[in-house]
């Protein structure tokens, strides 16, 4: 019965201060959202790979840090290493066309070639047929069928699928359940590993004359290509295959290489970030996460701080129903209980905004960090526990620090609707308003540093000009071998300035190790292949020599950069490795500004095997040269899509990550924004209670309505300007060491401190004049009839 009571007071309450308790429910529910956001964000991210069976048996071959391995490796292990219970080996390929039975081609994703026991391993079962057991036969997943079949049964059925430069007949074996949203794999066609001779015949087409493959790969101990994992028969068989499997490295030509190791296949996703090569398995970051989280725990705690002033706004307006209550014998238990009670229902209430951020965050986190989270990848039970823990902390804790507070003061002064909350302790609770905007300027100064690093990134290059110059993928030998007659039509067309062929228009985002022989010892360098003209196209400068001369038969010839020709003092007109050296260039940004400049070869491609088309032009007339650009290259092959982008675009793409992460921390500055405007008003709703015998008597003593305003307004600014000076040596600690991910960076300039600082007191005084304003312009007999 006292329950049935004690709710019935608190939703009177809820409905009887309306604005209050909206305000406090959507900035609970924004602070809970924002926490269970990221929590769930927190659980999904290090489930990877755990729905795996036997996954603590399961672990990927790393060589000293490449992920990748070559074939006969797996088999090798099986047959001669005791402990190793299976394997599997995957070779993937993001992008590849799909022809329809109407002759439409079509862009797809993820078709990989693997030993067929990647389903028994990872624990994928099929829904009809069975892997892929011959060259030819292909196994789909479930979303695939329904795209392709819809609801009929496609085994047997063919698809037409180019990997190479031939569109080939694969035949549908099965299909299989979709690989999990936490799965570092995630393969939608499966091939039989035999097909990879056809995946080769597209690095072939990448590397042109470069890219010859020795074709019996299957006993190739040099050329890694594979990611490989490993079934152990135990966990602590680990260390003791690790230690045979050392044997192997005697069989690789390359002495630089240490040691192979094993690492858990659940590991993958999260500790993945200092290994190379496997472009395969989704990553994930750590540290990035752990920031994340952080954040979101500051958010909270803004939240449930704002709530409780406002809540203590709320009670101060309500002190003489609590006196009554302490005189009718109540005791401080009962009232306690009641202000909890309270706190949880508006926390329970708050749940739906939180679901609704949630619900967008989501979307908003796939789609700007490339993540998959989905809550059905999560039990119930941790969703369950994760809502219900922070809605009882957020409401349990919020109504103590009230109520105990509420329930200690006499009666007596409660009937005179005074508390015993001296100055000192109400400067303590307004101090929480530093904390409000602290963090609001640490992510504003966040945001600010991002995007300046990332458009310093995307304007400042070394000794080259990718502005204005458009690329075209020529995805067939048919183009490759008539780039002459598509050059010469271009080039009739106004507007376009020069045209070049290439293996990769610099800057580009892939590394291409590139190995010469010298004085009997293998030099590494940072390689490149580019067809003539491709230098004078991107305006390299010369130190030495010139670009290359026309492609001949045997024609060997390489360009270097400034740090190669310093570093093994290097001419041109001299021979090294075979070939003759035709010039030095200036050092130019070849890849993303992540990384230093490093000795840099550049080799001459054969003029029939390039694979993209460098168009400079004006500028004037882009639209009309990709539109007749379009048409030429369909008259040429007609089974080929068109694919025409931007250098710009090229470069953009290297920074996508950064620029996600600035529009995440914008996300976030949005509701700290929010926040703290919510929690600065139930900052002012409870000093315009405390102060408003003051401000009547000031009022009827003559101060105007400026001085009133001024007295209010003051303690806030300061405590704004206290968040400033706080938050300024910790966001320029955080951007610092985020800055050291790039090697060449911009600067931390005063003003983004100096804006970041102004717009948090700009809010401020906004919020705090506007609330300031209502009080001092109200009629101060209000404020004193009950004196």
């Amino acid at each position: 019965m006292r329950i049935n009571l004690d709710f019935k007071i608190a939703f009177r309450s809820i409905l009887k201060n309306k604005v209050q308790s909206v305000i406090s429910i959507l900035g609970l529910g924004i602070g809970m959202g924002s926490i269970l956001l990221l929590i769930l964000l927190s659980i999904h991210e290090y489930s990877f790979n755990e729905t795996i069976p036997d996954n603590d048996k399961i672990f990927r071959i790393v060589l000293d840090d490449w992920g990748i391995s070559t074939y006969p490796l797996a088999e090798a292990a099986m047959d001669e290493v005791p402990g190793v219970e299976n394997y599997f080996r995957i070779f993937q390929k993001n992008q590849f066309n799909i022809k329809t039975d109407d002759n439409e081609i079509i862009l797809e994703n993820d078709i990989a070639c693997a030993d067929h026991d990647i389903f028994n391993i990872w624990g994928v079962n099929f829904l009809l047929g069975h892997p892929a057991k011959s060259k030819y036969d292909v196994a789909i997943s479930e979303k695939m069928a329904m795209r392709y079949f819809n609801s009929k049964n496609p085994v047997g059925k063919s698809l037409r699928v180019r990997l190479s430069n031939e569109f080939i007949n694969l035949t549908v074996c099965g299909v299989f359940k979709n690989f999990r949203s936490n799965s570092t794999l995630y393969p939608e066609f499966v091939c039989n590993i035999d097909l990879f001779d056809e995946f080769l015949g597209e690095r072939s087409k990448m590397l042109g004359a470069f890219g010859d493959e020795n074709s019996s790969y299957k006993n190739d101990w040099q050329h890694r290509r594979f990611v490989t994992f490993l079934k152990l028969n135990s966990e602590e068989a680990k260390h003791d295959v690790e230690i045979v499997l050392q044997k192997y490295l005697k069989r690789k030509e390359n002495k630089e290489l240490k040691r192979y190791s094993l690492q858990p296949v659940t590991e993958i996703y999260l500790n993945s970030d200092n290994i190379s090569g496997d472009q395969i398995s989704r990553r994930g970051n750590a540290e990035e996460l752990k920031y994340y989280i952080i954040i979101a725990i500051f958010i909270l705690i803004i939240a449930i701080a704002n709530y409780i002033f406002l809540s203590k706004a709320q009670i101060d307006s309500r002190l003489r129903e609590i006196g009554a209550k302490k005189t009718l014998g109540a005791s401080a238990f009962l009232i306690r209980r009641q202000i909890i009670l309270e706190s949880n229902l508006i926390a329970l209430f708050s749940l739906l905004p939180a679901l609704i951020v949630i619900e967008l965050g989501i979307t908003f986190i796939n789609s700007t960090l490339n993540r998959t989270l989905e809550l059905g990848s999560l039990s119930f039970s941790q969703i369950f526990i994760s809502v219900l823990t922070i809605t009882l902390v957020a409401g349990t804790l919020s109504g103590i620090i009230i109520g105990t507070r509420i329930s200690k003061i006499p009666a007596i002064l409660l009937l005179n609707r005074k508390t015993i909350l001296i100055p000192r302790r109400a400067k303590v609770f307004n101090s929480f308003l530093s904390l409000h905007f602290a963090i609001f300027i640490i992510l504003i100064i966040g945001v600010l540093t991002v995007t300046k690093q990332v458009n310093y990134a995307l304007s400042n290059f070394q000794e080259i000009n990718p502005d204005k110059v458009l690329i075209c993928e020529l995805n067939s030998s048919e183009l490759s071998k008539k780039i002459g007659i598509i050059q010469d039509e271009l080039e009739q067309i106004p507007g376009v300035v020069k045209t070049a062929g290439s293996s990769f228009v610099p800057p580009f985002n892939l590394t291409l190790p590139l190995q010469l022989k010298y004085n009997d010892e293998i030099i590494t360098f940072d390689g490149l292949i580019m067809g003539q003209g491709m230098t004078t196209l991107l305006e390299m400068n010369y130190l030495e020599g010139g670009p290359f001369g026309e492609y001949g038969k045997g024609s060997r010839e390489v360009i270097f950069n400034e740090a190669a020709a310093k570093k093994y003092n290097l001419k041109a007109g001299e021979f090294f490795s075979g070939f003759k050296i035709q010039g030095i260039v200036k050092d130019f940004t070849a890849h993303s500004l992540r990384e230093l400049i490093q000795p840099m070869a550049i080799i001459q491609q054969h003029p029939e095997r390039l694979r993209l088309l460098a168009i400079k032009t004006s500028g004037e007339n882009d639209h009309e040269i990709i539109s007749r650009l379009s048409t030429v290259l369909k008259e040429v092959d007609s089974e080929q899509m068109v694919n025409i982008y931007s250098l710009d675009e090229q470069i953009k793409s290297f920074y996508s990550r950064e620029e996600n992460q600035g529009e995440l921390i914008s996300a976030f500055s949005i509701l700290a924004t929010v926040l703290s405007v919510m929690g600065l008003l139930g900052m002012v709703l409870n000093t315009n209670l405390r102060k408003q015998k003051e401000i009547g008597i000031r009022k009827v003593n003559g101060a105007t309505i400026s001085e009133i305003l001024t007295m209010l307004n003051k303690d806030f600014v300061k405590w704004v300007v206290i968040a400033f000076v706080l938050a300024c040596p910790i966001a320029w600690y955080a951007m610092s060491k985020w800055l050291e991910n790039f090697a060449y960076k911009t600067t931390l300039s005063w003003w983004i401190f100096a804006l970041a600082g102004a717009l948090a007191l700009g809010i401020a005084l906004l919020t705090v004049s506007w609330q300031s304003w209502r009080a001092a312009t109200r009629n101060p007999v209000e404020a004193l009839r009950y004196e």
